[in-house]
This record gives C-alpha cells, structure tokens and sequence, in this order.
C-alpha cells in the first residue's frame, strides 16, 4: 500500500519464498510508484536468515539497489503496520472468505478485480471521503515508476545505503538486530530506539529518541 494515496497492489504467491517477495515488490513499484521507505514486519524472508544477520536477504539487497530504506518495525509489535493490518482484514472478510476459487489461477485474477475495486470506490476518512483513485485525480502526484522490462538484479555484494530497524529495549539492554544481540547504555533500558545500519561506512548507530546517536557498534558486512 502506497500511504499517501492508499492505493494497494495485490501479489498472490503460493510461498513466501524471499525471491518471489522480491518480484512481487518490484511489479508493485512498476504499478504504484518507487517508495522512499520500505516498511516491514520481522519476518525472515523480508531480512534474511537469522543464522547469518549480516548476510542480509533478497528484499533488503534490491531495496538498497533501487535506493529505498527498508525499516523494520518493532518486533512483536504488528499494530505498527495498522494500515496496511487493517486493509488485510478488509480484504479477508469482503473477499477472501466471500467466495470459493476454482483454483490458484482464479484467486489471482479475482485478487486483481478487487485490487482494481478497491482503487476505484473504497472511501477512506483520511482521503475525505474519495477513493485511491480519486484522490490522486485531484493531486499532482506522479511517482516515479520501475521500468516495465526492469527484471531482478543479481547481487554479489550488499549494495550501499542504509537499513533501519526500529526496537524496544528491555532491562537486560540488549538490541536485536536479526538475531544477533548488542549490549546498551543502561539509559536506553524501557525505551525505543531506532538503530541504523550504514552499508557503506559498516556501522550500526543507535538514535534515542530525540534522534541524537548514542551509541556506534562496528558492524562489518561480509564481501
């Protein structure tokens, strides 16, 4: 779901394997728009394999590629992502459970049917009163789009940029960053941070919330 407009962009996978997430992200940014940040739950096939935290997976690589922030919301913590939690709730109960799909096949193009519905006539208070659609046809707004023939880069190396992770800090102080534990000040203990790994300068720097840096662990990546 693009934010500002509301519009979504629905990809029916038979797994939640991370490379097909990473071709559905990319349909979804040639349909909606290039995002500035990426945001996400802590599921693994969006960050990568916990036994290698710093390897990272295929969506944080091509999110880096294409010069968007991947930021990972606390973990435990879905409300975070109430948006787009709530739209999965509109579309479970007015389509999902609605009907029966003969197949894969027809649950793909019904989801697009009301994927194309939603856009058009679903009415949020937030866009007063109007649809996605609507909304947009009364605002100057033309993302920037993937190229249609933009196909899945193969990643050697972990592109630069930076990737966010936003994490609550219990009394033991420590930060989890995919798996891996960092100790903190005693001061962070009950409170969120929001701790930034720099893929260039292979840092990890942790903000409080006044979003001055209070801590700076070295955080070399492989390759």
């Amino acid at each position: 779901m693009d934010i500002f407009s509301h519009r979504i962009y629905i990809e029916s996978q038979r797994t939640k394997g991370d490379e097909q997430i990473a071709i559905s992200l990319m349909r979804a940014w040639k349909a909606i728009g290039i995002p500035k940040y990426l945001q996400l739950d802590n599921e693994s096939s969006f960050h990568g394999s916990n036994n290698y935290p710093r390897s990272f997976g295929v969506v944080i690589k091509l999110c880096l590629h294409f010069g968007i922030q991947p930021v990972f919301i606390p973990a435990g913590e879905p409300w975070r992502n109430g948006v787009i939690e709530k739209f999965n709730d509109t579309y479970n109960r007015k389509f999902f459970r609605r009907q029966c799909f003969a197949n894969y096949l027809h649950l793909k193009r019904e989801s697009k049917r009301f994927q194309r519905f939603h856009n058009a006539c679903h009415r949020y208070s937030c866009l007063k009163g109007k649809s996605p659609d609507e909304f947009i046809g009364g605002h100057d707004y033309k993302p920037e789009k993937l190229p249609p023939n933009t196909k899945l880069p193969k990643f050697d190396s972990i592109p630069g940029g930076k990737v966010v992770l936003i994490r609550f800090i219990r009394s033991n102080r420590k930060l989890d960053i995919f798996g891996e534990k960092f100790r903190v000040s005693e001061s962070l203990v009950y409170s969120y941070v929001k701790a930034e790994i720099d893929t260039r300068l292979h840092i990890l720097t942790v903000y409080s919330g006044d979003e001055s840096p209070v801590e700076i662990f070295e955080y070399k990546l492989p390759g």
